[in-house]
């Protein structure tokens, strides 16, 4: 619907050409703008009066904060990490950094994602270590990745069906909000409501840094409204470590 030059409405609904899209009506209603982003809550730290000054703080500066963040980052050990920083060229560049609880405890004065929860399961028969299970919540991962700003023009929150042609006959599929499932689920909710699509995945792998080479399956959380092309890109980060799923190694009753 389009406006003249007295600002008075014209219908031009019936002057538009055919489309080969068609858009759920009355999906994704956004109720409030009190939520917060990532840069919301970064500014919200209440460290983030330094940062004005200094944008790594609590790093001295940015290639202190490209040494710890490579660190921190990396398959090492924290034995490795404690031979490293003692060594004289590092010591000389960056004499802050002179062991590895002051490198974690720089890291962790930064803005924090999702916490991190630890429960012992029990176990009628012995295992050679305690049954652990780490995770995190799920509202609060889904949260991250909304307010994540890598993402914010990646989000698609209406189900649509996209065609070949504008005569509606061939239907192509793409994006998960382009297909019938996810139609039908919307159907089925209020006006307003908005379908999520959470992706998970997972693969046992061996937690060698800092952890005592234990092994877990992690189960990594992702969500289908975030852009193909943007998934299927390796440094997008689209997914998040939502929680480590243990392997207990049981012990023999007659060992």
């Amino acid at each position: 619907m389009d406006t003249n030059l007295d600002g008075e409405f014209l219908d031009t609904v019936g002057d538009l050409p055919p489309s080969n899209e068609e858009w759920y009506e009355g999906a994704a209603k956004c109720y409030s703008q009190d939520g917060l982003t990532f840069l919301d809550l970064f500014d919200a730290n209440e460290h983030a009066e330094y940062r004005k000054e200094n944008l790594f703080y609590p790093f001295a500066l940015r290639e202190e904060w490209e040494v710890a963040d490579f660190l921190l980052c990396s398959a090492l050990s924290m034995a490795a990490i404690d031979k490293f920083l003692p060594l004289s060229m590092v010591h000389i560049l960056f004499f802050f950094l002179s062991h590895f609880d002051y490198l974690q405890g720089q890291a962790e004065m930064l803005p924090k994602g999702p916490s991190w929860k630890c429960q012992v399961i029990p176990s009628l028969h012995g295992t050679k270590s305690p049954i652990r299970l780490f995770w995190r919540d799920l509202v609060e991962c889904l949260e991250s990745l909304f307010s994540n700003p890598l993402f914010h023009d990646q989000l698609d929150f209406v189900p649509h069906h996209v065609y070949k042609t504008a005569a509606q006959l061939l239907h192509v599929y793409s994006e998960w909000l382009t297909g019938d499932t996810v139609w039908s689920i919307q159907v089925q909710l209020p006006q307003g409501a908005t379908v999520l699509g959470t992706v998970l995945s997972s693969d046992k792998t061996n937690i060698m840094t800092m952890t005592g080479a234990r092994v877990a399956h992690p189960l990594l959380l992702g969500l289908a409204n975030i852009h193909m092309r943007t998934c299927t890109k390796l440094l997008s980060k689209v997914f998040m470590l939502m929680a480590l799923l243990p392997i207990p190694q049981y012990l023999h009753p007659n060992q």
